[in-house]
C-alpha cells in the first residue's frame, strides 16, 4: 500500500514538472485537457495564441506596427522581438509552429481580428514584402503566409461600411485582397463576430469531451452587447442615422471582446475599449462599464487599450477583480501610471493581484518608476497554463530574446474562482 502512495506520488510529481517547466528550461508541451494563453511579445502590437483544451487553436490579433508614426512621420523605438530580422508576423507564425511543433500539419482554426488598427491586424505601409497575389505580407497576412488559418473572424465582413466606409483605408484595403484571395481558393472561411453566441468559436477535435466545461463568449462587437442572458444582446451605440459623421464610434469603441470559460476559469479580452472619457464625451463611449455588468469576476485580463489613460475604469476593474492582469505593452504609454493606480488600489477591489508587463520601455519605466517593484514580470512573453478541468492555472514568463520558449520565472499555482 505504501509502495503504491509513492508510486502514485511519483507520478504526480513528474506530470507537475511536465506541466510546469522549470526555470532555465524551456517551457514545457502542453498536456491534453490543458488550456494554454500565450501573449506573445513581439514589441509591435498585440497577438494572443490559444491552444484550447480539445487541442483547437485560436490567434487574437496579429499586430505589426508601422515602422514610422503616422503622427510625426518619424521612426518609432520599436525593438522588435527576437530581433530585426524578420517583421512581426514571421516572428507571430514561428512562435506558433514552436509551440504546435508536436502536430505533423500545424495550422490555426480561428483567428480574430478585433479591431482594424496596425498594432493588431498589421499595416502594408512602408513595407514591400508581399505573396502571390500581390497583398503585402504584415501581421495577420503574413502570419497566413507561414501557417494556414482556417476561419477567420473579425468585425466588418462582408462589406466593410460600419460605421464608415473603410474603401480608402490602406490596412483594409490590404487585408482583404488577402481575404479575396484565400477565400477564392478555398484556403480559409471568413465570418462577421457576432455579438452573444457561444456557438461561433467552438472546440473542433473533442467537442463532447469538454461541452460541459468549455466556452468562449461573444460579448461584444461594434457596440452591440451581450445582456448576460443566452445570446442575445442590445446596442450601446445610437442609430447612425441620429449622429454626424464626425459623431460615429471609433475604431476602438468597435474592438471585439470576448471570454474564455474553462471549469472555473475565466479569460476576459477586449481589444481596445476603453471607459475612461475625456470632458465632454457621451456616456455611451463608455464600453466597460456595460460589459462589466454581464460579466463579473474573472481570474486572467488582458488589459483593454494596452493600459493606456483612457482603459480600466474603476467600474470595469471592481467587477472583473482579476487576479492576473497582462499589459500588452509595446509603446512608452503602455500602461499609464493612472491606470496603475486603479489596478493596485484595494478600494477598487481587495486582494491580490498579479500584473504581468509582455515589453515594458525605458522612457515608460522612468515615468512609473515606483511600480517597477510590484511588477511580476517587465518583458517577456506571459504564459497562463489551466490546468485540466479549469480549477487552478500557473503564469509563465518565458524569454522574448530567443525562439526557445526558456522560462525565465514560474508563478502560482492560482486557484480558479
Amino acid at each position: 500500500m505504501r509502495m503504491r502512495r509513492l508510486l502514485i506520488l511519483c507520478f504526480v510529481c513528474s506530470f507537475a514538472c511536465m506541466s510546469w517547466g522549470q526555470i532555465g528550461q524551456p517551457l514545457a508541451d502542453r498536456q491534453p485537457g490543458q488550456l494554454d494563453i500565450h501573449h506573445i511579445n513581439t514589441g509591435a502590437g498585440n497577438a494572443t495564441f490559444a491552444v484550447l483544451p480539445d487541442g483547437t487553436t485560436l490567434l487574437i490579433d496579429a499586430g505589426s506596427v508601422n515602422p514610422l508614426d503616422w503622427r510625426t512621420n518619424q521612426p518609432r523605438n520599436l525593438p522588435i522581438k527576437p530581433n530585426t530580422s524578420r517583421l512581426a508576423g514571421e516572428w507571430i507564425a514561428r512562435y506558433v509552429r514552436n509551440v504546435l511543433r508536436f502536430q505533423k500539419q500545424p495550422a490555426i482554426d480561428y483567428a480574430i481580428v478585433t479591431h482594424f488598427h496596425d498594432d493588431h491586424m498589421g499595416t502594408p505601409l512602408n513595407l514591400t514584402k508581399r505573396g502571390a497575389q500581390g497583398y503585402v505580407l504584415t501581421g495577420i497576412t503574413e502570419v497566413a503566409e507561414h501557417i494556414p488559418i482556417r476561419t477567420i473572424l473579425d468585425r466588418g465582413w462582408p462589406d466593410y461600411r460600419y460605421p464608415r466606409s473603410f474603401d480608402s483605408d490602406s490596412m483594409v484595403i490590404n487585408y482583404r485582397q488577402f481575404l479575396d484571395d484565400k477565400i477564392q481558393k478555398k484556403e480559409l472561411v471568413a465570418e462577421r463576430f457576432r455579438a452573444g453566441r457561444n456557438d461561433q468559436i467552438t472546440l473542433k477535435k473533442q467537442p463532447d469531451v469538454y461541452k460541459s466545461t468549455f466556452e468562449i463568449r461573444n460579448v461584444a462587437v461594434n457596440g452591440e452587447i451581450w445582456t448576460g442572458s443566452d445570446s442575445s444582446t442590445r446596442a450601446l451605440f445610437p442609430d447612425l442615422a441620429t449622429l454626424t459623421a464626425a459623431q460615429y464610434p471609433n475604431e476602438n469603441m468597435c474592438s471585439i471582446a470576448l471570454r474564455i470559460r474553462y471549469g472555473n476559469f475565466d479569460y476576459f479580452s477586449g481589444g481596445d475599449i476603453y471607459g475612461v472619457l475625456q470632458f465632454g464625451e457621451p456616456a455611451w463611449h463608455d464600453v466597460e462599464t456595460p460589459l462589466a455588468q454581464v460579466l463579473g469576476p474573472v481570474d486572467v485580463q488582458l488589459l483593454n487599450h494596452h493600459g493606456y489613460k483612457d482603459s480600466e475604469n474603476g467600474s470595469l476593474l471592481s467587477r472583473l477583480r482579476p487576479r492576473v492582469l497582462v499589459v500588452p505593452a509595446w509603446a512608452s504609454s503602455h500602461a499609464d501610471r493612472s491606470v496603475l493606480e486603479r489596478i493596485y488600489s484595494n478600494e477598487v477591489y481587495p486582494g491580490e493581484r498579479d500584473v504581468f508587463v509582455t515589453n515594458l520601455l525605458d522612457e515608460t519605466k522612468a515615468l512609473i518608476s515606483d511600480y517597477l517593484p510590484q511588477f511580476k514580470s517587465a518583458s517577456g512573453h506571459v504564459v497562463v497554463r489551466v490546468e485540466i478541468g479549469g480549477k487552478t492555472y500557473r503564469v509563465f514568463v518565458v524569454d522574448d530574446n530567443t525562439e526557445t520558449l526558456t522560462v525565465k520565472s514560474v508563478h502560482g499555482p492560482y486557484q480558479a474562482n
